[in-house]
């Protein structure tokens, strides 16, 4: 069971920072659609979603927030850039971004909340590994742009 956990990002968090517990009524999920995976199972607080180690892109993303307010989500997307825009919701709402179907890799993932600095992230990113967490102020970029490299797996918290 290890092992098919690992391989499908069913993990716990690997290696994020030490999370202070958030506001009652605050808490961000999200579920990632993966290559060759479909729709994995979704994850909350600093859950692993995505694949490392097998150059499986995430290609779409639904995410939702709970207690921050209004948030906002868009994909820059291979061979698309940022042509589908924001995906806007109210808190306990849910966005999606991305593609499905179409073997378009998520190249970054953006969010953004009314409440500044409380929703962290990190994303792990293909020939590249983990990256370093960032937090949104006012915006959250998870992953890279303009390299061709996939965005693989992430990990979102409310702090």
């Amino acid at each position: 069971m290890l092992v098919l956990s690992s391989v499908l990002g069913l993990g716990m968090a690997t290696g994020g920072p030490a999370q202070a517990a958030p506001q009652p009524g605050e808490r961000v999920c999200y579920q990632a659609h993966v290559a060759d995976y479909g729709w994995l199972p979704e994850k909350c607080q600093g859950g692993q979603v995505g694949v490392t180690g097998q150059n499986k892109a995430i290609e779409r993303m639904r995410i939702t927030i709970s207690g921050l307010g209004r948030f906002c989500a868009s994909a820059h997307i291979r061979n698309i850039g940022d042509g589908q825009g924001e995906r806007c919701a109210n808190s306990g709402q849910t966005v999606t971004v991305g593609t499905e179907g179409m073997a378009l890799p998520m190249e970054e993932l953006m969010v953004w909340t009314d409440s500044l600095g409380a929703l962290h992230g990190r994303a792990h990113v293909q020939n590249v590994g983990w990256k370093d967490p960032v937090v949104a102020f006012p915006t959250m970029w998870l992953g890279t742009r303009g390299q061709a490299r996939n965005l693989e797996a992430i990990e979102m918290w409310i702090e």
